[in-house]
């Protein structure tokens, strides 16, 4: 293992532990190492997790016509809005 994803690994250990308590912290690093526990992960950074929770939003709201009031609301073009419908269907 590389030394970086071992120190990004000791980051999320410290991090659960001290957010959820020990006890929980270890039992979330335990069960995700059971369910995926030699699989190559990517996670999204916030940045585009926020984009994936804006974009579901988006289309949430979306009533067939609507495109000039999304795009004012989400302060996007009404082709960004086009886009992001059309993308989910």
């Amino acid at each position: 293992m590389k030394s970086e994803t071992r120190d990004d690994l000791d980051r999320l250990f410290h991090r659960l532990c001290t957010d959820f308590g020990e006890a929980s912290g270890k039992t979330i690093i335990r069960t995700i190492i059971e369910e995926l526990g030699g699989l190559r992960l990517s996670f999204p950074d916030m940045r585009e997790m926020s984009r994936e929770e804006r974009d579901m939003r988006v289309r949430a709201r979306f009533r067939g016509n609507n495109y000039d009031e999304l795009a004012s609301y989400f302060r996007l073009s009404p082709r960004q809005v086009r886009n992001i419908i059309k993308k989910g269907k």
